[in-house]
């Protein structure tokens, strides 16, 4: 499936174990990465630049660095990298605009590419950059190491993922079958704090050509709800800060308008009464994470037809 191979590739939760830490470099170090290994910083801030250089080149990969969009492109014309790390803050043009300009040249779509920022994002970016990026990193006193992680879990998956599978399809020749036709033109509501679980549902909904609503706890659901009328189907995370799943969950069954929508609840809780519980609140079902991608779009399969 397409969404698992371009799809965001597996997160650690911060703070970051340092034996999960070494874990992944040991993935990474023992892997046969002879045609993965050079990666492009786009970073106008030289320490934080090199810093991540540092960690890079010590694991044996070859670095190139840019401090602005118009260097970053003048690279991308003389060579090629299989990984880009990418700040969105440049002091020329904006990152977005260099995501698009990279992601739209077909010699360059193909290449990963690890967001790695402080900015506040809204909707319309978040969705910008999901149409296009794997993953996303947000800046902080433990962004390095988790950096660092994401690049060499990256090129250790797409290492694999290329020695046993034939390139996909685009998503506009991708024929969808009857069960995918179920799922395309849907538009889901994702409620989640954490928005590495946000930009990998995201990521794998969105090669069903389905819409994405996001909201990071249960009242802002319950906004999004309001001010959207199409919803057909709700992802609802349990444990958030403000409003958690369950009350959420009680509140939108005591709505009028949307009371009858398909909820599917995410929790990371491994309890045997999770399940229950959910129930209970009004959920239509349950699946724990990490969300396993089939059986959740089995599930969506199920609630939307």
């Amino acid at each position: 499936m397409r969404a698992q191979q371009e799809g965001a590739i597996g997160f650690l939760k911060k703070p970051i174990e340092r034996a999960a830490l070494n874990e992944a470099f040991e993935l990474l170090e023992h892997a046969q990465l002879n045609n993965f290994r050079s990666v492009l910083i786009i970073e106008d801030q030289e320490m934080q630049s090199e810093i991540v250089k540092t960690q890079l080149t010590s694991r044996g990969i070859e670095v190139s660095q840019a401090y602005d969009g118009q260097q970053a492109l003048s690279l991308l014309d003389t060579r090629t990298f299989d990984c880009i790390i990418l700040d969105l803050n440049l002091p020329d043009i904006s990152g977005m605009e260099l995501l698009d300009r990279i992601k739209t040249r077909p010699e360059l779509a193909h290449i990963p590419v690890v967001i790695n920022t402080a900015m506040e994002l809204d909707q319309e970016k978040m969705t910008q950059i999901m149409r296009y990026s794997e993953a996303m990193v947000l800046k902080s006193n433990k962004s390095n190491d988790r950096l660092m992680d994401e690049v060499s879990l990256f090129i250790n998956k797409l290492q694999e993922q290329r020695e046993v599978s034939p390139p996909p399809a685009s998503a506009s020749t991708r024929k969808p079958t009857n069960q995918e036709g179920v799922l395309e033109g849907k538009t889901i509501l994702i409620t989640d704090d954490d928005m590495r679980n946000i930009f990998a549902l995201s990521t794998a909904l969105h090669e069903y050509d389905m819409q994405i609503v996001i909201a990071n706890n249960g009242r802002e659901a319950l906004e999004k709800l309001d001010a959207t009328q199409n919803i057909d189907l709700i992802l609802m995370d349990i444990m958030m800060p403000e409003m958690d799943g369950y009350e959420a969950i009680r509140r939108i069954r005591q709505d009028e308008t949307h009371g009858k929508t398909p909820i599917i609840a995410l929790t990371a809780k491994a309890m045997q009464n999770d399940r229950q519980k959910c129930i209970d609140a009004g959920a239509s079902d349950y699946i724990s994470k990490p969300v396993d991608i089939d059986r959740l779009l089995s599930l969506m399969r199920v609630w939307l037809s």
